[in-house]
């Protein structure tokens, strides 16, 4: 009796576990006759809009290429609105001018700043120093918001101060750094002291490149100069890089030989450090290096990035801090073409390059570098060619400025990413 009693109690529970199994979810995890609660389903992730500005077309030119150096154009934001400074020659005259926009889809119509020469090697050359550190005196006009451009006339490197009033340029008294013969403009800085701005820039000297720093604003003064032969150059920049006492910045140079080499330059003095160094062997031509510096203010990152094109193809980065250049990492293989680097907020690193009639980009997030993407895939390039940025981030954009179209009228597009 007590036999068939136990077998008729085992019987029972095993009829309830086979009846609890059936009618509870599977996938539980059981402690016991206790299951724990069923995960949650994850939810696919909505696919979010592109943090950026469907490409805009903002104005036409009459060259593709405004200048003979790095900077193809220049572009800033202000915290307030957007400007474009560009090369063109109507009616073969050329010309600096800007565009502004406080949404960077409606643009200003062109205003004319300057005239140039059209001479070989004084094409002319649109770079700003911004932003501007403290109020400079420049021969007793105060300028407190400034940027400046670069070209030859009669000859003559000259530079500008310009006062950014709404989206308004006002032009004040600038400076020539006259003497000079088949310049090319250069790149410019505002040092972190705010006593003094640079420049960089070359000169033909019977086929021998001379590459000159100097300071500009105050007084002409503190010239280094340092020479490269052959007969083409691909260039030079100018960036800041020592955040304190003693200032320093990081020149990049790509001489003749079409290698891209490196210098530190002495603040105030200019004076550069020692010889330049070789970071790499290009291919022929310009447009195809560039550099952002994360030391914009005190207490930033002393550290430059670079991002070029060697002579085998490959797009490459580099990145140099502590005085040393580091490791290079290739981000394409083959194909790219004119590539700029942009600096963004918390380590993070934009790079934009042109690859099979698409403009790319590559980010660095501040850890890892993602996958290539096509910016902005549903945009139909056109011969996209001559990428430029504002370099690092500015308000909490990142600017990106290009040129479409195989004949002239050549078109300026605009865009930006948010940081």
């Amino acid at each position: 009796m007590k036999t068939q009693l136990l077998a008729l109690i085992l019987f029972m529970i095993l009829c309830g576990l086979i009846v609890y199994e059936t009618v509870c979810p599977t996938g539980f995890i059981y402690q016991g006759l206790h299951p724990e609660k069923p995960p949650t389903k994850k939810k696919k992730p909505l696919i979010a809009a592109p943090p950026w500005l469907s490409p805009q077309k903002v104005v036409e030119v009459s060259i593709s290429d405004p200048t003979r150096d790095t900077y193809q154009r220049k572009v800033l934001f202000d915290g307030v609105s957007f400007f474009i400074l560009y090369l063109d020659a109507p009616a073969g005259a050329y010309t600096i001018r800007y565009v502004a926009s406080s949404s960077g889809i409606s643009w200003s119509s062109a205003t004319s700043l300057e005239a140039l020469d059209a001479a070989p090697y004084s094409g002319g050359n649109v770079d700003v120093c911004y932003p501007n550190r403290g109020t400079k005196d420049y021969w007793g006009t105060s300028v407190d918001l400034s940027m400046y451009f670069t070209g030859c006339l009669s000859a003559k490197l000259l530079w500008r101060p310009l006062v950014i009033s709404g989206q308004t340029l006002i032009e004040k008294t600038g400076g020539d750094l006259g003497g000079t013969t088949n310049v090319q403009g250069g790149s410019l800085v505002s040092n972190l002291n705010g006593e003094y701005d640079y420049m960089i820039y070359h000169r033909d000297t019977t086929y021998n490149r001379v590459y000159t720093v100097r300071t500009i604003g105050h007084e002409d003064a503190y010239v280094a100069t340092v020479s490269f032969g052959n007969t083409t150059t691909g260039g030079n920049q100018l960036l800041p890089y020592k955040t304190s006492s003693p200032y320093k910045m990081f020149a990049l140079a790509k001489a003749g030989n079409n290698t891209l080499y490196y210098n530190i330059v002495n603040e105030p003095g200019a004076t550069f450090t020692g010889s330049f160094a070789e970071i790499a062997t290009l291919g022929v031509g310009f447009s195809d290096f560039s550099a952002c510096s994360e030391a914009q203010n005190v207490g930033d990152h002393e550290r430059i990035h670079l991002v070029y094109v060697k002579s085998t193809g490959e797009l490459c980065y580099n990145k140099f801090e502590n005085d040393a250049l580091g490791a290079e990492k290739v981000l394409v293989a083959s194909g790219a073409s004119y590539p700029v680097i942009a600096c963004g907020s918390n380590g993070k690193l934009y790079v934009f390059y042109v690859k099979g009639g698409n403009i790319w980009l590559i980010k660095y997030d501040g850890g890892n570098w993602l996958e290539p993407q096509i910016f902005f895939p549903e945009h139909s390039y056109n011969n996209p060619t001559y990428l430029s940025s504002n370099q690092n981030v500015q308000s909490g954009k990142i600017c990106l400025v290009w040129t479409e179209s195989t004949a002239s009228p050549y078109e300026v597009w605009f865009s930006y990413i948010n940081d």
